[in-house]
């Protein structure tokens, strides 16, 4: 007759010992373990609402864009850059800056996907005015070189 059919309170473990558990307390640990059960669902759900919220948030966020003053220091920039792209390849027409300053609001516009500089989010204008600082495009400037 094994212990477990005398004693039911005792149970072997697999490394051979025997222990001895009090038929109160497993039925309180499967409560507990129910009710952690519960409480897990119950944060599942909570953090679904939150990801919600922040998803709500983040969209609402994207809908938020640059201001008037900010439109027009990317202009002011767009046109600095196009000047000093102009003297460091020796383009000294006006035709050159404007095809550069067209080219880089193009460039924006691409890659931000918006159509037009106002619609940029508000969230992108630091991003945007690091591109300008480093925008060339070499086969625009070989086109004007060139004469075309």
């Amino acid at each position: 007759m094994s212990t477990e059919k005398v004693f039911p309170e005792v149970f072997t473990q697999k490394d051979g010992r025997l222990i001895v558990v009090d038929p109160k307390s497993v039925a309180a640990m499967a409560e507990n373990v129910q009710k952690m059960g519960q409480y897990m669902l119950q944060m599942g759900q909570l953090i679904g609402q939150m990801q919600h919220r922040l998803d709500d948030m983040e969209a609402r966020q994207k809908q938020v864009t640059i201001s008037h003053a900010d439109v027009k220091r990317i202009q002011a920039r767009i046109r600095s850059r196009a000047d000093e792209l102009c003297g460091k390849y020796s383009l000294a027409d006006r035709e050159s800056a404007k095809k550069f300053r067209a080219a880089m609001k193009k460039d924006i516009q691409r890659r931000w996907a918006v159509k037009d500089l106002h619609d940029l989010p508000d969230t992108s204008l630091p991003a945007v005015e690091r591109s300008l600082d480093s925008w060339t495009d070499i086969r625009l400037v070989m086109e004007r070189r060139a004469g075309a």
